[in-house]
């Protein structure tokens, strides 16, 4: 039978103290980066599961859930929050809730973080794919939300139906330039947007892609991409409701208003576009939470990809479009 490895094992295959080690699996900055990078290796390579409750142990449960999400700044993962400690507080579980802040490296401490504590499952909107592999390979109870890749446990929104949904209600109000903000040539709005363009035989043009970050960090030169614009759009589409918060405000500088001049419907429909009449793609958060920790507390475990359909909250931001009511932009307004 093989040897299960302690905190000391690992210490002696890195050439560092056993409280290096420690600090590492519980996350402290203050190691040297390249002792981490080591300890970490190491940690991958022999698949050290590091548990710190002698009384987890006896148990053999914590009734404890981790969850890491991407950007705590972003109000759709508060979301997230509220109702995964809903679901869980009613399945006799507390929750761990840890920000990985779009950071590989800070997603890798976290996971370790939470094998320390010996949680009975993880819930992570991932960063990197190593981390999932690394999750995989140490035979963790886990399930991925907010995207799907194949081959891992996924709980998820359709976000190539919901870019549908939102083309097709702009489409309806007779609006043809349709312009994405959002992260990402590849992303899966973008494609569901592409696809229903393609599917009515009209042409979407790549300048109606403005591209961001992740995190939305880069959105002060919003003003500059929108002056480049040569056919400009009589709508937009955001990839979240920061974006449009971002968007309304730039145009309002410039005299374009919601939705008389331009119409704007944004994804995940928070506290945000309530308070400011945006039209909004929802995502079944509360079925979403349920689906994950239904998963994780499932003993049988069976491969799932669950996919989850948006939902379309039409509100005052989004009006049919007449030549009549279009502004010239660019001979107006100066971006």
């Amino acid at each position: 039978m093989k040897k299960t490895l302690t905190m000391k094992d690992i210490a002696k295959l890195a050439g560092v103290s056993q409280p290096t080690v420690s600090r590492v699996v519980n996350g402290n900055p203050t190691v040297d980066p390249e002792v981490r990078a080591r300890i970490e290796k190491i940690i991958s390579d022999q698949g050290f599961k590091p548990n710190s409750s002698a009384k987890t142990l006896r148990s053999n449960s914590s009734k404890i859930i981790g969850v890491i999400l991407f950007d705590l700044s972003n109000y759709y993962y508060l979301e997230m929050i509220k109702y995964v400690e809903k679901v869980a507080g009613e399945n006799g579980y507390t929750v761990i809730i840890l920000n990985s802040q779009g950071d590989k490296y800070l997603e890798k401490e976290h996971i370790l973080n939470l094998q320390a504590r010996n949680v009975d499952g993880i819930i992570i909107a991932p960063v990197a794919k190593e981390n999932l592999e690394f999750l995989k390979n140490q035979n963790e109870n886990f399930v991925i939300v907010d995207c799907t890749l194949p081959n891992y446990p996924c709980v998820y929104t359709s976000l190539i139906q919901g870019g549908k949904i939102a083309t097709e209600h702009l489409f309806n109000l007779n609006h043809r330039k349709i312009c994405f903000i959002g992260a990402d040539k590849k992303n899966t709005k973008l494609l569901g947007i592409k696809e229903f363009f393609s599917e009515k035989d009209l042409n979407f043009s790549d300048e109606w892609f403005i591209e961001t970050d992740p995190t939305n960090a880069n959105l002060d030169n919003l003003s500059s991409k929108l002056n480049s614009i040569k056919d400009f759009p009589t709508a937009f589409i955001t990839s979240n409701d920061i974006i449009a918060l971002n968007l309304i405000k730039e145009l309002d500088k410039k005299g374009l208003y919601t939705p008389k001049d331009i119409s704007i419907l944004s994804f995940d429909d928070t506290i945000i576009s309530t308070a400011l009449n945006i039209t909004s793609i929802r995502h079944p958060v509360d079925l979403m939470m349920k689906n994950a920790i239904d998963y994780l507390l499932n003993e049988n475990k069976l491969p799932i990809q669950k996919s989850l359909s948006p939902i379309l909250i039409e509100r005052d931001s989004t009006s049919l479009y007449t030549k009549l009511s279009k502004k010239n932009f660019h001979n107006t307004f100066k971006f």
